[in-house]
């Protein structure tokens, strides 16, 4: 009898351990902390330059790229203000979340990749099973995807290379997945890439957020989640693109992942153009802003973490953040009719 007893409590210690690690990681669950207090406008707009770090990472950190500032000359000083007055827009909490979630992601090497936050509080919470979810830039990551379809959304995801067309159509329930890329500008655009070692072309598919959703009967829909993960052109298509539209007025949070890749060229140009870009930065946060979207939760991509000495500040050039809109449009109620993979196959090589 001791031997069946003594195999009986290792059972039972084993199962509780896999149920604190499913729970541990598997289960979306409220994230804790405080949140910074809200700043105004008009002070950010008054913010002297910084004399401490920018943002709070680690101090051994080793940077990736280290610029030479030497070579900004008289217009240093001022972009430090305009970084400054970035992490401030980034890293600034203006509307606290009560029940913040993480939805997807997938351990590997240790560290949680591919997660996105959620926020949970009424109002502009997704109603579950009558939500709706635009996901750009999955990879062939769907674990977000899969959690807002489990969740009650129906999730419209899109990516594209020669690879995607190898995916499934209907990889989770509830998720269709669609072959083309969000445009950068108004327009429809085709872009073709030719592959030496196959001698094989490959044609590339943009489109407007707005024409996408037209085409897929929500033109005057509600979106519960815009998530935008592009790795890079995010400040091109929100300025040249979504910011002459009214798809934001009808969206509830917008999950983003920021990326200054203007920091990660070796050979960075310090002069004007460096300016300029980090005044294309802060005009789209403060676009954000002024559309009433505030900043909820904010970290640093530590997955593949990018990091950059610029002066005397060192940072991440990689950032997860998650908005929610205070200025809510209603609209019609979402309709989800299912349509056939036909009308999908027209829609992603149709120009």
């Amino acid at each position: 009898m001791a031997p069946a007893s003594l195999l009986r409590r290792i059972r039972f210690t084993l199962l509780s351990i896999l149920c604190f690690v499913f729970v541990l990681y598997a289960i979306p669950r409220p994230l804790l902390g405080k949140p910074t207090s809200a700043l105004t406008r008009d002070a950010r707009a008054r913010y002297p330059e910084a004399q401490t770090r920018v943002v709070d990472e680690p101090v051994n950190v080793v940077p990736e790229f280290v610029h030479n500032t030497s070579l900004a000359g008289h217009e240093l000083k001022e972009q430090l203000v305009l970084l400054d007055q970035l992490f401030l827009l980034m890293t600034n909490i203006t509307k606290p979340c009560r029940k913040l979630v993480r939805q997807g992601g997938k351990l590997c090497r240790g560290k949680l990749d591919g997660d996105k936050k959620l926020c949970l509080d009424p109002f502009v919470r997704p109603t579950s099973n009558s939500c709706l979810v635009y996901s750009f830039g999955i990879g062939y990551d769907f674990s977000f995807d899969a959690a807002m379809g489990k969740y009650g959304c129906q999730v419209f995801s899109f990516d594209d290379d020669s690879a995607h067309a190898l995916l499934d159509r209907n990889p989770f329930p509830r998720v269709k997945f669609l072959r083309f890329r969000l445009a950068a500008g108004r327009g429809v655009k085709v872009e073709r890439s030719y592959n030496p070692a196959t001698k094989s072309e490959y044609i590339y598919l943009y489109r407007p957020l707005d024409n996408i959703m037209y085409l897929l009967g929500h033109s005057t829909a509600n979106v519960d989640v815009l998530k935008i993960d592009v790795d890079g052109p995010e400040w091109e298509i929100f300025e040249d693109s979504i910011f002459k539209t009214d798809v934001l007025e009808r969206t509830k949070q917008l999950s983003m992942e920021i990326h200054l890749g203007v920091f990660l060229d070796p050979h960075l140009d310090t002069g004007l153009p460096l300016s300029q870009t980090l005044q294309k930065y802060t005009r789209v946060l403060r676009g954000l802003e002024d559309r009433g979207f505030h900043l909820t939760h904010h970290e640093p991509n530590l997955f593949h973490p990018k990091y950059v000495q610029f002066a005397n500040r060192t940072f991440n050039a990689c950032y997860e953040v998650l908005f929610v809109n205070t200025h809510l449009k209603k609209m019609d109620t979402n309709d989800h009719a299912e349509l056939q993979d036909k009308f999908y196959n027209e829609i992603e090589f149709s120009l």
